[in-house]
């Protein structure tokens, strides 16, 4: 009897260094893949920086100005009478459909033989 009990007691002190081998080895496994998830997130992060650096470089008011100007040469400035309310538009249903003296015009932009060739225009 007595060797039966030191036998499942050494079976169980067997498996239980056994299972925290076992845990021990999935827990550095983890704190790895954790480790490099970090490492990735700071990654991102930085990339997310310079992303936003290069943002803030494309914006640049003077650069969209100048872009502008050699992109849309005739392109006009929105005169103050192009802009109305919900309330002056005409109706639908008393226009049948598009309205001839309507004395709201469009913003002004007129293509050019040269911007259509270079392919700027679509």
């Amino acid at each position: 009897m007595r060797l039966t009990l030191v036998i499942v007691w050494i079976a169980l002190v067997a498996a239980a260094v056994a299972a925290m081998f076992h845990i021990s080895f999935e827990v550095e496994k983890l704190e790895a893949r954790l480790h490099d998830v970090n490492r990735q997130i700071v990654r991102e992060q930085e990339a997310i920086h310079v992303l936003q650096a290069e943002w803030s470089y494309l914006n640049r008011p003077q650069r969209l100005e100048a872009l502008s100007q050699e992109l849309l040469p005739n392109l006009t400035p929105v005169a103050s009478t192009q802009f109305t309310t919900f309330a002056r538009l005409p109706k639908r249903s008393e226009t049948n459909g598009a309205d001839e003296n309507t004395s709201i015009a469009p913003a002004g932009f007129a293509p050019t033989a040269e911007s259509i060739a270079r392919g700027r225009l679509q």
